[in-house]
């Protein structure tokens, strides 16, 4: 009763299935995750027995879209049967880490090779998320890509009130640092949140939106 719309939920990630295109997910600020076998006709809840609210991020396995990752506010569920049914996956470690995963891609070559960006660093699996090792530590935001290789490779992370550019040419085994021309919020501002995309019509071309907080307000820096 306290809300001005009661019941809505902002979505913060949408993914279409690769081998399926009919079927989509989508993970929510509140109300969990939803799928569509219909392009968006009509949606189903699919974390109803689940204790959580948020989702954050999702992938799809792209052979087979009954295989989908969620991530609420900490750690992966993963589902093998369209998400009727949900496991906590990792190992130990990086379970009791409880990382608060922000983006995840499978390697568009191998459909077990995870890559996770979280609060805790930044994670690859190489066998569909049963065991996690850290790449790199530090808060990371976002993962993708480059359209025509799968060992090229871009990251966002957060650092000292601002966000930083990474590019692996290896498969995400080494970062390589690059701002130039990157923002850099003068004294006082900040610049924390920073969204990417590719295009394979143009497959060279990164679109990066930068978002923060500057001359003494929020807003976009471009």
């Amino acid at each position: 009763t306290g809300s001005y719309a009661p019941g809505s939920a902002h979505v913060y990630t949408v993914e279409q299935s690769v081998s399926n295109s009919n079927i989509l997910y989508a993970g929510s600020a509140t109300a969990g995750a939803w799928k569509t076998t219909d392009k968006g006709g009509n949606w189903e809840l699919i974390t109803r027995d689940l204790d959580i609210g948020g989702v954050y991020a999702l992938e799809i396995d792209f052979t087979n879209p009954d295989i989908v990752y969620i991530s609420p506010f900490g750690g992966i569920y993963k589902s093998f049967d369209g998400g009727a049914n949900w496991t906590v996956i990792g190992d130990a470690a990086f379970i009791n880490l409880s990382p608060r995963i922000s983006d995840m891609k499978l390697s568009p070559s191998n459909n077990l090779e995870l890559f996770a960006a979280s609060d805790e660093g930044l994670f690859k699996s190489i066998d569909g998320g049963n065991n996690f090792t850290q790449i790199m530590s530090g808060k990371f935001q976002e993962i993708e890509f480059h359209p025509n290789s799968v060992d090229t490779m871009y990251f966002i992370k957060e650092g000292n009130l601002k966000t930083e550019f990474y590019r692996s040419d290896d498969g995400g085994n080494t970062l390589t640092l690059y701002n130039n021309g990157w923002p850099n919020p003068a004294s006082g501002d900040e610049q924390l949140r920073t969204e990417i995309a590719v295009s394979p019509a143009a497959p060279n071309k990164i679109v990066a939106l930068a978002t923060g907080s500057a001359n003494g307000g929020s807003g976009l820096y471009g």
